[in-house]
């Protein structure tokens, strides 16, 4: 008899450990922009320097990041987006990528200065969502006496 009520207990605390198992996943990536810092300047005509650190449990499997004017729509207005497949199960990445800001646009206006943001979307592998936004400063370089 005792075998029988010890066998039930047994039993019974394994179908209830197995019930609670872990939640599902349903947060997005954390994602850090390490570079540009807030309000960090960069200049007409230089290279815009970007590193980022993504973290998830279940796995980065894509993210993308763009630039535009946090200022309003200009036709001088510097834009990019660039969009990246992660190759692998990564939880915990840091990525460097490089920008050329031009001095003019394509219809040989001046690039507008002024505050721009950068925005870097994060999906992980259960297609959950996140972004952050980073603002910074594009401007003409001060002349060198």
């Amino acid at each position: 008899m005792k075998n029988i009520v010890y066998t039930f207990l047994l039993i019974g605390s394994m179908l209830t450990l197995g019930a609670c198992s872990k939640e599902a996943d349903t947060d997005g990536p954390s994602i850090e922009i390490l570079k540009p810092e807030t309000n960090e300047v960069t200049y007409l005509g230089k290279t815009l320097n970007m590193k980022f650190r993504f973290k998830d449990e279940s796995g980065v499997g894509f993210y993308s990041y763009e630039i535009f004017s946090n200022e309003g729509v200009f036709p001088n207005e510097f834009t990019y987006k660039d969009e990246k497949n992660v190759h692998g199960l990564l939880n915990d990445f840091e990525i460097d990528h490089r920008v050329s800001i031009p001095e003019i646009t394509s219809d040989s206006l001046p690039i507008a200065t002024g505050e721009y943001v950068l925005r870097v979307l994060a999906v992980d592998w259960l297609n959950n969502r996140s972004v952050q936004d980073q603002i910074f400063r594009i401007e003409k370089e001060p002349a060198s006496n």
